[in-house]
């Protein structure tokens, strides 16, 4: 029986330390953010100088994320019903039909998009105003 030196086997498991020196692919999250990308769509806004309060964006909702609610503080003048969106993010899918249908233009989406908490009524959301 005769015993070779396998110097292939030897030096392969050093083959790891060169992972030491490299950068990670991932990111440091709290501390690093990763860049927005345009278009993303995160939580939704509300211009409430422009909102009419039609509802448009409750009747093209197809998860029923949307409902109309009376409007606390300053409104647009023109906004007859007083009411404004108020998005239930447990339901919705971010499709943005709310955001095509919003005939003044008044609610899109903003590229913020990381929201948690252990309380289920903290997802009814009120969109922010700009």
């Amino acid at each position: 029986m005769s015993w070779e030196l396998d110097i292939k086997g030897l030096i392969q498991p050093f083959g790891a330390l060169k992972f030491s020196v490299k950068q990670p692919h991932t990111l440091n999250y709290p501390i690093e953010k990763r860049k927005d990308v345009e278009g993303y769509r995160g939580f939704h806004l509300n211009d409430l100088s422009l909102c009419v309060g039609c509802g448009n964006c409750q009747d093209i909702c197809m998860n029923e994320a949307i409902d109309m609610v009376e409007a606390m503080g300053t409104i647009n003048p023109k906004n007859a019903s007083g009411l404004i969106p108020r998005i239930d993010y447990g339901r919705c899918c971010w499709c943005g039909l709310c955001t095509d249908v919003c005939g003044p233009d008044s609610l899109r989406l903003d590229s913020k998009y990381v929201y948690a908490s252990a309380d289920a009524n903290s997802f009814l959301y009120m969109p922010k105003d700009q």
